[in-house]
């Protein structure tokens, strides 16, 4: 047992000494304030959460051993448990170079390193010791007492840091059903037990209770996660093989409560211990998921690729790489099966090497290194030869990788290279001189190879050697030349190059040589020239007059001009429209269609209302459609924008006294004529407020606020109150805003002077 778990069930021993009641009562309340999983009554669940301990809130020890996942199910009846009894999640697995993608309706999505379909590669199974594994199962829950309430079982997702189980970590966590049939391997039937509303024993009945139970009559009991009561149907779990065997190690734990203390359970994170005894840890749980050994991958690689006949030094790269993401390795040796022992600097076989072990590799990591060896042999032959890499894993498993390199030992022969250019490579129609630049180049590998060129024709200009060849302006190309090994000969001709646009010219220059030896080498180069279309285009302007108009609005004039940019095409207006107007054709002078010559233009002008808020801008874009000579569609737009400025409101307000206990009357009129305004505040300097019904100062209101006023509209009311000085003067303010909030300035007011004899 490591430190961290020897301090863990320390800490869960001193549990002990919290007495029965303080117990139930922090149960309690975890469970309240744990939230609920959606799931429908009764069907066992799956969440992904943290592990025993952090859903517990507390140290555990786990002694008892009364509920334990005890293995998974042999589904396919063969008396074996193996992979074949488990199902993978149907996603493409390493090395698909599309790992991860689905491939639940079609296998052969997946993709080998060369590309070709890999159906074998769908299912998420462990491809290296630290991979992730996606899977479901058929769980095998053993109960080892009478019966036991909530079960749940938590599998560690993770790398088990702690070599705890599943107490702490990140988990999936699992509770059974409480209703229905689940099947045995042997094929009988068995049920799911839900022993909180049969009153069996504990805290019952609990019918909102959703987690399931276990008793001696359904024991052991089967839970498929693949089946029609299971909610999620996978566990991710870390393709950890702890033991060495070749098999997944999965830790887990399990919980359960006790008659008494089984507790309302309504999802995976109410299924915790009942007390901190009441759970069963094993850290070595197995699966019958094979996680293969690390690798070794080996690549080498030869520079140069081919070595001219009797041979030559050959440098040979060699890489190898620790594939597992997760072990680390010990590289010990490095043998070629032609030069033996790359690693020995004394090895008679090769020139010098940059290889050594033994080598640590760390897990993904990469050591290089290369030899330089001699390649011999004849002509027309290769050499090949294999490096294997031999390493250790953590386990002491022996690993090897190999892989070879091929050197071609080459004839040598003459080669000649043409390389021809043309400039410009594109000519307006209907066409133009071009120059066509023509390189050609002796590559022979034998430095004793000269070539004499003898030859020089053109499949379209004919013999461009030839100064009085009339097909061609004029040509500095002469015959014969000779090209020496490593270097070249150029020149250049110059020709017309003419056609219909939107066409390519195309003619190639053929080159003819020999050798030393008498052998003739003919190559080839082609050059092409563009034979562009003048492009066509148009320009359109929008103005508007006036710019500003007053709300609500008013009549403005809006301009169009359509330039036609072009210099050979006449251009062909079909539609002409405006964002705000629609079709513009009949509006004012415009009509469409209308041909405008090169050069030319076209326009035309229109009125319209353009109406709106004041301190709003409407913006107009007005759009023509056309076609060229060469049946080109062409399109230009322009905008042209009108503010709408703001009217300020205006009102009036007058009073007049009618008592002794004297009414005022208070009218407030709109004196706009262009929108309605609002009354917000009516506010009097000897009584205030006087739209308050509760302002002691006055008798009695029948103004109430805000109010809305029509245009030439007005509001009346009247409010009481008591005069005792004379003359008595008074005043009313009101506050008065537009639909913009704009108040009126200065505000409206009146005063009324009341004398009493």
């Amino acid at each position: 047992m490591s430190s961290t778990h020897t301090s863990t069930a320390t800490r869960c021993l001193n549990i002990l000494s919290i007495t029965i009641p303080l117990l139930i009562f922090v149960l309690l309340l975890v469970m309240t304030a744990m939230p609920a999983v959606a799931a429908n009554p009764g069907e066992g669940e799956i969440v992904v959460n943290g592990c025993m301990e952090d859903i517990a809130m507390s140290d555990l020890n786990c002694t008892a051993n009364d509920v334990s996942v005890s293995g998974v199910a042999d589904i396919t009846g063969d008396g074996l448990v193996n992979e074949a009894d488990i199902t993978f999640a149907p996603i493409c697995d390493y090395p698909a170079v599309n790992a991860g993608a689905d491939c639940s309706t079609d296998a052969s999505i997946c993709r080998d390193e060369d590309n070709n379909p890999a159906p074998q590669l769908c299912g998420d199974r462990c491809a290296y010791p630290g991979d992730t594994t996606s899977f479901s199962a058929t769980f095998e829950f053993l109960l080892s007492a009478q019966e036991r309430f909530d079960v749940g079982a938590y599998f560690e997702t993770s790398f088990d840091v702690a070599g705890d189980g599943a107490l702490s970590g990140s988990c999936s966590i699992i509770t059974l059903p409480e209703t229905g049939i689940f099947t045995r391997p042997d094929g009988s039937a068995g049920n799911y037990v839900d022993l909180d509303t049969s009153c069996k024993g504990g805290s019952c009945p609990q019918p909102e209770d959703e987690c399931g139970d276990i008793d001696n009559e359904n024991n052991p009991i089967y839970y498929d996660m693949r089946g029609p009561k299971a909610v999620a149907d996978t566990i991710t779990a870390v393709c950890l093989d702890t033991d060495a065997d070749g098999f997944l190690n999965l830790p887990n734990c399990t919980s359960w409560r006790q008659s008494g203390a089984n507790n309302v359970c309504t999802d995976p994170s109410h299924a915790f211990p009942g007390s901190p005894s009441k759970c069963n840890c094993d850290p070595n749980f197995q699966l019958p998921i094979e996680v293969p050994a690390a690798t070794l991958d080996v690549v080498k690689t030869a520079t140069p690729t081919a070595v001219d006949e009797p041979g030559g030094m050959v440098k040979f790269d060699v890489s190898v790489t620790n594939k597992s993401p997760f072990e680390d390795l010990t590289l010990s040796s490095l043998i070629d099966n032609v030069y033996g022992d790359i690693t020995d600097a004394i090895n008679s076989n090769i020139s010098s090497t940059t290889c050594s072990t033994p080598r640590d590799l760390g897990h993904g990591e990469t050591y290089t290194c290369y030899f330089m060896a001699p390649v011999n042999g004849q002509g027309g032959t290769s050499h090949m030869d294999t490096v294997t890499a031999s390493g250790l894993d953590e386990n002491q498993t022996v690993l090897e990788g190999s892989d070879d390199a091929t050197v071609q030992i080459l004839d040598v022969t003459p080669e000649m290279s043409v390389t021809k250019t043309a400039s410009p490579t594109t000519v307006n129609e209907p066409g133009a001189n071009v120059t066509f630049s023509v390189l050609v180049s002796n590559d022979s590998t034998a430095s004793s190879d000269s070539l004499s060129l003898t030859s020089l024709t053109d499949n379209v200009f004919g013999d461009i050697a030839n100064s009085s060849n009339i097909d061609i302006i004029s040509t500095d190309c002469s015959v014969p030349q000779t090209i020496v090994y490593g270097s070249s000969y150029s020149c250049s001709f110059t020709a017309f190059v003419g056609g219909e646009p939107l066409t390519v010219h195309e003619d190639t220059v053929t080159a003819v040589a020999n050798d030393d030896e008498g052998t003739e080498l003919t190559r080839d180069d082609p050059a092409t020239v563009d034979i562009l279309d003048l492009d066509s285009a148009c320009t359109l302007t929008m103005t508007a007059g006036p710019t500003m108009v007053m709300e609500p609005g008013d009549s403005v004039s809006f301009s169009i001009r359509i330039d036609n940019d072009s210099t050979v095409d006449v251009l062909t207006i079909s539609s002409l429209t405006d964002s705000g107007f629609g079709d513009l054709d009949g509006m004012g002078t415009c009509a469409i269609p209308r041909d405008i010559a090169p050069g030319e233009y076209y326009s035309c002008t229109f009125t319209a209302d353009v109406t709106g808020l004041g301190g709003t801008t409407h913006s107009y874009t007005a759009t023509a459609m056309g076609v060229d000579d060469d049946g080109f569609n062409r399109m230009c737009s322009s905008s042209a924008k009108v503010d709408i400025r703001d009217a300020a409101p205006t009102a009036t307000l007058t009073k007049k006294a009618i008592e002794a206990v004297v009414t005022y009357q208070v009218k407030v009129t709109n004196t706009s004529t262009v929108e309605a305004v609002t009354l917000d505040a009516l506010s009097d300097d000897m009584f205030g407020d006087i739209a308050d019904g509760a302002n002691l100062s006055i008798q009695s209101t029948t103004c109430e606020l805000p109010q809305t006023i029509a245009i030439d509209g007005t509001y009346t009311c009247t409010f009481d109150a008591r005069v005792n000085t004379s003359p008595h003067t008074n005043t009313v303010t009101g506050a008065v805003s537009d639909d913009e909030y704009n108040e009126v300035t200065p505000a409206p007011s009146d005063s009324a002077t009341v004398t009493l004899d």
